[in-house]
């Protein structure tokens, strides 16, 4: 499942104007599922294993390290999301009043400007990913095909799974694998 989390609930709160405060553990099982889901998503299997046993051994390189810090902030707004959602539940679980539809409307704001924030961010980390030899072999690498996602979700990141394709497959695996970047 996930070795090591990449935040903790302190990043999330330094970096993000969460409206309440929420239960430690509660917040650390919402950024291990946005890890293990949304990060693998985006990184794909054989990228984000490397991240993660290179994290536990401290042997991140210099490029993996500058990867990291988009990879962190990613996480942290969608375990943002996440977790605006889950108080916006709560929230609407109440009786409606004045406040309260205010609350919603804030937490909406939040979650509208968060995604287009995040979407902006995983674009920048597919694209460092195909800008960098060495990360992007490490994507691609053999055994790596079992990754099998949908060309058009390398760039535009909408929720889906990104797909690295290996330039050694042929010609009709795959569209070009530039995709505009």
């Amino acid at each position: 499942m996930v070795d090591i989390l990449f935040i903790d609930d302190n990043y999330l709160y330094k970096n993000f104007p969460l409206p309440t405060k929420m239960d430690r553990a509660h917040l650390l099982s919402i950024i291990q599922i946005e890890q293990f889901t949304t990060l693998q998503d985006i990184l794909g299997t054989c990228l984000y294993e490397h991240l993660e046993a290179a994290m536990l051994a401290q042997t991140l390189t210099t490029e993996e390290v500058e990867l990291m810090k988009l990879v962190k902030y990613c996480l942290a707004m969608h375990t943002a999301k996440a977790a605006i959602t889950f108080t916006r539940t709560a929230a609407a679980s109440h009786s409606n009043t004045d406040a309260q539809s205010q609350t919603q409307y804030t937490l909406d704001a939040l979650t509208d400007s968060i995604m287009s924030k995040a979407s902006y961010v995983s674009d920048r980390i597919i694209k460092f990913v195909k800008g960098d030899a060495t990360i992007l072999a490490i994507a691609q690498a053999t055994g790596c095909d079992n990754d099998l996602f949908n060309d058009e979700d390398e760039v535009g990141f909408d929720g889906g799974s990104v797909f690295y394709p290996n330039p050694s497959s042929s010609a009709s695996d795959s569209t070009d694998s530039n995709n505009g970047c």
